[in-house]
């Protein structure tokens, strides 16, 4: 009985342990967009008197004129269409690379995919100057496509190792049956095999999106005029015009986070889901 109820003790003592390790994490975790929230809300002495202090009222004169007077909302537009655009091509390419090295064959197709795969070891900063000297000469400096092009050859590699992972576990009889009912090779990658990765894909989806509205070296290199700036690069000019005013420059960190929050949140299940099962559950 006194072993029982020691180890039933122990057991207590170290899931109490392990939660309060986990609720440490989680406050260490949330503290600064808390204090970035926060401070975005507060009036601008209010936060100069005490800037970890929750503010006497709350207003949102600070997230207004970031929108408006710091051009925050033309700097959202430029990553918003980045995005779509960028995301979108990713996804469709990523798929149909993963399904054809996945599924499909034909010749050299291995080597071809591990050729594919140094891309996934070469930093970005060592290909920029090739990579500006071909924008330039394809005259798309300071144009948004000039950052958008760039991605569809950089995020190529890792998001068809991804989707070719998750195509390689779907049944190959799936295929034949779609065959033998008359469907062609598009018909049934669009119709059959597609549907069964879109965990998957939405996992892929909230990558791109994130590594798209956050990027900001290749924007860095591309864009020089103010009107097509994104909102990464937006803010590093923001805050220069706006040193003393933490307010407004918490109120742009806010507006540049909330976006990546918003999408993490619709699609969450589905990440989740595409991160940790396989494609075709038993």
């Amino acid at each position: 009985m006194k072993k029982r109820t020691s180890y039933t003790t122990t057991k207590m003592s170290v899931q109490i342990l392990t939660y309060a390790a986990l609720i440490l994490f989680l406050l260490i975790s949330i503290l600064p967009i808390y204090w970035m929230w926060q401070a975005s809300l507060a009036p601008r002495f209010d936060l100069i008197r005490d800037p970890f202090s929750f503010p006497g009222r709350l207003t949102f004169e600070n997230l207004q004129q970031a929108w408006l007077t710091g051009r925050m909302g033309d700097y959202f537009f430029n990553s918003v269409f980045v995005a779509i655009v960028r995301v979108s091509g990713v996804l469709f390419l990523s798929c149909l690379a993963g399904y054809a090295f996945g599924k499909l064959k034909f010749a050299f197709r291995d080597i071809i995919f591990r050729f594919m795969l140094f891309g996934m070891m070469i930093p970005i900063s060592a290909m920029i100057i090739p990579i500006y000297y071909n924008i330039s000469r394809m005259g798309l400096i300071n144009n948004r496509f000039g950052i958008i092009l760039p991605y569809f050859g950089l995020s190529m590699p890792f998001a068809t190792f991804m989707m070719r992972s998750f195509f390689r576990d779907l049944p190959t009889e799936l295929m034949d049956a779609s065959r033998v009912d008359g469907c062609n090779e598009f018909s049934t990658f669009f119709r059959v095999m597609l549907p069964l990765v879109m965990p998957a894909v939405t996992s892929l989806l909230v990558f791109e999106f994130m590594w798209s509205w956050n990027d900001f070296f290749l924007p860095m290199m591309i864009i020089y005029r103010d009107s097509i700036r994104t909102l990464p690069l937006g803010l590093m000019y923001f805050s220069g015009k706006y040193t003393a005013n933490y307010s407004l420059l918490a109120a742009g960190v806010t507006i540049c986070s909330l976006p990546i929050i918003v999408i993490y949140t619709i699609f969450q299940r589905k990440f989740v889901e595409g991160l940790t099962s396989g494609a075709v559950k038993g």
